[in-house]
C-alpha cells in the first residue's frame, strides 16, 4: 500500500512507500496520519483528517536543501545588516516598559516586513 505527498519543490504528486526525508532531516521517517497518528501504511484512513503532507520528492529533494541554504544565507545576510542579534540582546535586557515594546515592534515588523 503506497500514498502520495505533494512535492513542494515543483507542485507534483507523488508516490510514496511509507518513509520520506523530511526538511531538516538526512534519513527517512515514517509517514504518519494526521488524524490518527498511525503509520500511513497501516490501517483505514479513510475517515481520518484528509490532509496532504509537502514533502520534496526524491528526484527534487538536492534542489530543496540548494534553495533552503540560499534562504538561509540571505536571512543572515539581512539580519547581520538589521542588527538583530543585538536588538535582540538588547530586548531581552531591557526592562518591561516603553524602549522594549518599541524595539520588540522594531524587530517584528523586520521580520514580517
Amino acid at each position: 500500500m503506497s500514498h502520495r505527498h505533494l512535492c513542494d519543490v515543483t507542485g507534483h504528486w507523488w508516490e510514496c512507500d511509507g518513509t520520506a526525508v523530511r526538511l531538516g532531516d538526512r534519513e527517512p521517517s515514517i509517514c504518519t496520519c494526521h488524524g490518527c497518528r498511525a503509520p500511513l501504511e497501516q490501517g483505514d484512513h479513510s475517515r481520518c483528517k484528509n490532509l496532504v503532507e509537502l514533502v520534496a520528492c526524491p528526484e527534487h529533494r538536492d534542489e530543496q536543501i540548494r534553495r533552503t541554504e540560499k534562504a538561509e544565507k540571505e536571512f543572515e545576510r539581512r539580519a547581520a545588516k538589521f542588527g538583530l542579534d543585538e536588538k535582540w540582546a538588547r530586548v531581552k535586557a531591557l526592562p518591561v516598559g516603553p524602549e522594549k515594546d518599541a524595539l520588540a515592534e522594531e524587530i517584528v515588523k523586520w521580520l514580517f516586513a
